[in-house]
């Protein structure tokens, strides 16, 4: 009997360790295990990444740092960007503390998001994820421009050595991410196969040279697996990417060194582009060299692209090809702690500050910004009472401070702008007239205006730069706008001058003999006007468009048709209203002097 309950409990103990362990979940890899995890979402919808999302980021992977989390997930869905922001976010995740990165492709990471997840140590995937396409392209305020070919191989330079890189790391510890795969994301023209050695199973893409190398004839032109523009046609034939000086240095490298960093081009049209890349390596080549040799021991797998357009890869396409790490959809955020097998996981958005500097640098926004300027410094002009200069001031904050805090403002711009509107002030109210102060003032606010437009990692106001020309393309256009735009809004002021709030109280009635001499008189109907249309006079003062003029011997508050007329001018009546009496120039024939008419 005892060995019977014996036997019963030892079966008992049995069935609950095995069942303890079947609810266990699956083993994570310990390269990749991590109880605390900490997502950082680069999530711009329609809108590119730029300086504000690039900072936003190496903050919060800071934050990430600071509170000791295990891993790190870049959760990626963006259209791309601009290249400065998209490198600074590759580098700070390189170069971050925790090695334990993973980009997490929900749904999209077009052109700069592409670039952006291959930064990271592996990637995860939703099923319905996209990775791809990122051809520099330049973008200018009407749309799409062309960009010339020695621009873009100057930013191909750049992306072509943060891929290769990317991919050289991944491969540390195997072959995973193809080194001439990586390459046809950036450019048309790249046309691979992928082929699997017989022996030990490793996959790589070669190009059609060594396609006839190793198989000994011409490839057909299949239905490639990655999207085509032209399904048979071959790749088109581009010319070779010019020479662009903008490489690492590679002088101080021995010839096997350099053999070792060598980047092997994707295409014929990249064989520049890929020596000057070379000297920006730091690890060594992970693909294989092919020889002649090497015949009979690869098996073709598949036609991978046609070179017609930019790789860009489905879900299925990057499990096929390496790329995605995960083999079923990870699309929730419990589906990513399992992937980890992780305890804690915590998000890491932007703050709504951070939001508020994107929308206030939005090219739209400051052109606002900059017409309010203009209209509330006019208005101040020819109205001082302080609310168009408090208008002023603020449009001045809201222009200068979210640029400020993205490094698009520097201390000179701020001064140009303060100095520029203390010259206009200056010559609006002590110099009265249009000289050497306003014209000068002109052109240090229109040149600190513009100086914002442009990073302050530019290194001058007119920097020889694609980026840095584009962003001066978008101030100027910017700013001509918003002066012609104020210029309607001029010309309305000064037409409507009496009837706009607040403006036409600055406008004096007159309220005829006997003002204050009882409350009857006081509350008696105003009294018409004391000048008719077509009389004439002299300006009294400088008109602003309003000031005051004399009409034989009485001074009357009027207000200049044209927005301004000089203090002592013949003066004509053009219109006569119940809350303002309008004036215009007048050439007087012989001496000048006001003639004088019929006063009520």
């Amino acid at each position: 009997m005892t060995l019977v309950r014996i036997f019963r409990w030892f079966a008992i103990a049995w069935c609950l360790s095995v069942s303890t362990a079947w609810a266990q979940p699956a083993s994570v890899p310990a390269a990749r295990q991590a109880n605390n995890v900490a997502v950082i979402t680069i999530r711009t919808g329609d809108g590119p990444i730029d300086g504000v999302t690039a900072k936003s980021f190496v903050r919060r992977l800071k934050l990430a740092e600071q509170a000791g989390a295990d891993a790190i997930v870049v959760e990626i869905d963006t259209p791309g960007g601009e290249i400065g922001a998209v490198l600074d976010i590759c580098a700070a995740i390189k170069g971050s503390s925790i090695q334990n990165s993973v980009a997490w492709i929900n749904t999209k990471a077009i052109s700069g998001g592409a670039i952006i997840a291959l930064a990271c140590r592996e990637i995860v995937v939703t099923d319905s994820a996209t990775m791809g396409d990122a051809l520099p392209i330049a973008a200018s305020p009407l749309g799409l421009a062309e960009m010339p070919e020695q621009e873009r191989a100057k930013f191909l330079v750049m992306l072509l050595t943060e891929v290769v890189d990317s991919a050289r790391r991944k491969n540390q510890g195997g072959y995973v991410y193809d080194e001439l795969l990586v390459q046809a994301i950036l450019t048309t023209g790249v046309e691979l196969w992928r082929i699997r050695h017989r022996t030990t199973g490793q996959e790589i893409c070669i190009t059609r040279a060594e396609y006839k190398m190793l198989f000994g004839a011409e490839p057909s032109h299949a239905v490639p697996r990655v999207a085509s523009l032209r399904p048979g046609a071959g790749p088109p034939q581009l010319p070779i990417y010019p020479v662009t000086g903008g490489g690492g240095d590679t002088s101080g490298l021995s010839a096997d060194q350099q053999q070792a960093l060598a980047i092997p081009p994707a295409g014929p049209a990249l064989s520049n582009v890929a020596a000057e890349a070379t000297g920006g390596q730091s690890l060594p080549r992970t693909r294989p060299v092919l020889t002649p040799d090497d015949r009979g021991q690869w098996d073709l797998v598949e036609y991978v692209t046609d070179g017609t357009v930019p790789a860009a890869f489905t879900a299925a396409d990057m499990r096929a090809l390496g790329f995605a790490a995960n083999m079923q959809g990870v699309n929730t955020d419990e589906d990513l702690k399992a992937w980890f097998g992780a305890t804690h996981l915590k998000r890491l958005d932007p703050l709504w500050s951070e939001g508020l500097v994107q929308f206030m640098t939005r090219m739209w926004v400051r052109g606002l910004l900059i017409v309010l300027l203009l209209m509330a410094i006019f208005s101040e002009m020819v109205a001082p009472n302080g609310i168009g200069g408090i208008i002023a001031a603020v449009a001045i904050a809201l222009l200068l401070i979210p640029p400020f805090l993205m490094g698009m403002a520097n201390w000179w711009e701020i001064l140009a702008i303060v100095g520029g509107l203390a010259l206009i002030g200056l010559e609006a109210f002590v110099f009265p007239g249009f000289g050497f102060a306003g014209i000068s003032g002109i052109i240090l606010l229109f040149l600190g205006l513009l100086g914002t437009f442009v990073p302050n990692q530019g290194g001058g106001l007119f920097p020889n730069s694609p980026d840095h020309q584009k962003d001066l393309l978008y101030g100027l256009l910017t700013i001509v706008l918003a002066v012609a735009t104020s210029g309607v809004g001029w010309w309305f002021m000064v037409r409507h001058f009496g009837t706009i709030p607040l403006l036409n109280r600055m406008i004096l009635k007159d309220a005829g003999p006997g003002e204050g001499e009882s409350m009857l008189a006081a509350m008696a109907s105003p009294r018409g006007p004391t000048v008719r249309v077509g009389q004439t006079g002299r300006s009294a003062t400088t008109l602003r468009p309003s000031g005051q003029a004399e009409f034989d011997g009485q001074v009357i508050d009027v207000v200049a048709e044209n927005g301004y007329i000089d203090r002592d001018q013949p003066v004509k009546v053009v219109e006569v209203g119940r809350f303002r009496i309008v004036v215009a120039p007048f050439d007087t024939p012989g001496s000048g002097d006001a003639t004088g008419g019929f006063v009520a």
